[in-house]
Formats: C-alpha cells, structure tokens, sequence
C-alpha cells in the first residue's frame, strides 16, 4: 500500500469515526427528555383544560352532537364537565397545598436559623461566664451543638430553664439573660417547634392532595378517552367537525 492509499484510509477511518460520533450525538439530542415535575404539572394543567373546551364545544355543536351515539347525549357530557370540574379543583388544591407546604419549610428553615444563632449566643456567653466544667455541664454548654434539629430544641431549653436557676439567674442577669431575655431565647425554640408541627402538618396535607389529584385526573383522563375513541369513529367521515375537536 503507498503512503497516499494509507493516508486516505485512515481520512476515511477518522471520518467514518467522526460521522458514527455525530450519529450518536444527534440520537442522543433527538430522545425525548423525561419531563421535570414542573413541565408535568404544566401539561396536566392544559389536559384539564382542555378537556372542558372539548366537552363544551360538542356540547356547542349540534351537528356533532347529532352524530354522536346516545350514551354520549347532552346528560352524559355534562356529566363529562363535572367530572373536570372535580378534576380541575383537586388540582388547584393541590398546588394550595404544595405552596402552603413550600411556606412551611421556609418557616422552619428560617426559625431553626434564628434559634440556633441564639443558642450559639447563650453558649458563648455562659461559657465566657463560667469556667468549670461542672457550671458547663449544669448550664448544657459542653460538647458542641446538636446537629439533630429535635435535639437542639432540647438542648436549648433545657440550656435555658437551668439559666433561671439560683446563682446562675444571678450571675447571667447582666448579661442579656434576666428573666425577659430568658423568655425570648426559649419563645425561639417554640416558634421553631410550632413550625415544625406546621410542617409536619403542610406536608401530610400535601402528600393526600396530589392523592387526590392524581385519582381525578386519572378519572378525566379515562373519562376523555373513551369519548376521543367515540368522537373519532363517529366523525371520520367528517373531518371539518372532527377538526374543531
């Protein structure tokens, strides 16, 4: 083989490479992307209303309705509409639900935030204040802070109901921890605890709501697909009336 015939072969090699690369490539562009949560709420939010513009328009459509055999008479379409309109308000339930759910979290996020920064304050403060390890170990200012959120909550009052306490009310009374200051460190671990119930809460109400929406749009979905299958045989010969659909 001459040098010519071999540095075409491997021009056609290195081509034949670079071809199977862009085949690839472009194969990979061309699969469907699995929808994100967002685009999925997106598309049933159009399927819902949809199904009421389809519903409505037949309805709307003598000659279509005409055509249509009788178990999808007018009675049986308005029933259709209802069974969108359950459909249409589980889904906006739904998305109250998933924002009530989202406000929670922040609350939590935000409380936990606030009552750890206090706690860290109450620590730096008791444990500039007393150096034995013993007034430590009273006061729960030993160790490092919980990383738990459940155990912080602990922790931190139990930190605080003992600053109350005989010479430690007395020695931390100057220091921001009187009886008022006292109150408004441990009004932190309950507002983070109530909100902590309010998640818990939010996030149950969340989970049964899309239950509930998921089992209607399922019932629509049914519902439309049966009556898509009835409208496309009972129109075929008509496709300007199918068309409207």
């Amino acid at each position: 083989m001459s040098s010519d015939e071999s540095t075409m072969s491997a021009t056609e090699a290195t081509l034949g490479n670079d071809e199977a690369a862009m085949s690839s490539s472009e194969s990979a562009k061309t699969k469907k992307k699995r929808p994100t949560p967002a685009e999925q709420d997106v598309e049933l939010a159009n399927f819902i209303s949809q199904s009421r513009v389809t519903i409505e328009t037949i309805l709307a459509t003598p000659e279509i309705l005409s055509l249509l055999p009788r178990r999808y008479d007018a009675e049986k379409l308005t029933a259709g509409l209802a069974i969108q309109s359950t459909a249409q308000g589980s889904y906006t339930a739904r998305q109250t639900a998933i924002g009530d759910e989202t406000a929670a979290n922040l609350a939590v996020t935000e409380g936990r935030k606030v009552a750890y920064d206090r706690y860290v304050h109450f620590r730096e403060t008791a444990r500039a204040e007393f150096r034995g390890q013993a007034e430590r170990q009273a006061l729960g200012v030993v160790g490092t802070i919980p990383v738990d959120t459940e155990k912080l909550l602990t922790q931190a009052k139990a930190s605080y109901t003992a600053a109350g306490q005989g010479s430690y009310a007395t020695a931390l009374e100057d220091l921001g921890y009187d009886a008022a200051g006292r109150s408004a460190a441990l009004a932190t671990v309950t507002t983070l605890q109530s909100a902590r119930a309010t998640q818990e809460m939010r996030r149950t109400a969340a989970i049964a709501a899309t239950a509930t929406r998921n089992a209607d749009a399922k019932t629509l979905r049914e519902w439309m697909q049966a009556l898509h299958r009835v409208t496309k045989a009972s129109l075929r010969n008509h496709p300007e009336l199918l068309g409207r659909l």
